[in-house]
């Protein structure tokens, strides 16, 4: 069976602070959805996951749970060495983020190692869910993010109706995981955490940045981005997301490691 974590760049290059990054895909992603942020990464060394029922995992059976997602990445990052895990920012997009707190979450438990930190990007903090609102902001960008390949790569910017009908039925079973997901538990974080959000995102800015501050005992940023709620995975945005990643690294991550 296909491990849910892979290579996406050719890159090795650590960051500002010796940091790798580990991508988590939004609702009826894929690892195709980083395409443009991956080609801006100037040899950065980036991850990400394949969800279970997609890509070169479709014969793997796909999720009952947004819990069951973590589980399994978590369990592959408790096969890494604990250096490696130390060094990752892990970055969730819009469900993407709830499946990164709860992996971290189950290191802390486990006593694994902490990531060198948590961002979450368009993902509403757990006490300010309203599930129906999200679900309609992931099928609002549907359109959006299938024309730029986000789904599956290479097939040009006009899908067919198979691919389409493929790519909704994704985010369908996606956004039907989220609307049953329960949250995280009422457990901070121990490492630092970073909420960033779209000005036009349909969820509510404050409720996917500020309101993140109180599910991280460590260093936090909170900052809203222009654009909607997968504004920075759109094509001609990868720079600006490498922007965003390298101001965490230095007023978060770096905090971290001086608290620690």
């Amino acid at each position: 069976m296909p491990f849910a974590i892979r290579s996406l760049s050719a890159g090795d290059q650590p960051g500002r602070n010796g940091c790798r990054y580990l991508l988590l895909p939004p609702a009826g992603g894929t690892v195709g959805t980083f395409r443009h942020v991956v080609g801006a990464a100037g040899g950065a060394e980036v991850w990400g996951v394949e969800y279970p029922g997609r890509g070169d995992r479709l014969d793997t059976p796909s999720p009952a749970s947004v819990e069951q997602v973590a589980e399994q990445v978590t369990g592959e990052l408790l096969r890494r060495e604990a250096a490696w895990v130390r060094r990752t920012v892990v970055v969730g997009f819009s469900m993407g983020g709830f499946v990164a707190v709860e992996l971290a979450q189950r290191l802390r438990t486990r006593c694994g190692p902490l990531p060198a930190a948590v961002v979450v990007i368009g993902t509403p903090a757990p006490q300010r869910r309203v599930p129906g609102r999200s679900a309609r902001a992931g099928e609002q960008h549907l359109l959006e993010v299938l024309t730029g390949e986000g789904f599956v790569p290479g097939l040009g910017n006009r899908a067919s109706f198979e691919v389409w009908a493929y790519a909704a039925g994704l985010l369908r079973a996606d956004v039907d995981l989220t609307r049953a997901y329960r949250g995280p538990a009422a457990t901070p974080v121990r490492c630092p955490l970073a909420a960033l959000c779209g000005d036009r995102d349909p969820v509510a800015t404050e409720d996917a940045t500020e309101a993140w501050r109180t599910w991280t005992t460590g260093p936090f940023l909170a900052a809203t981005v222009p654009g909607g709620h997968l504004g920075l995975l759109a094509p001609g945005r990868g720079a600006e997301f490498w922007t965003w990643l390298r101001r965490i690294e230095r007023d978060v991550v770096a905090a971290g490691v001086r608290d620690a």
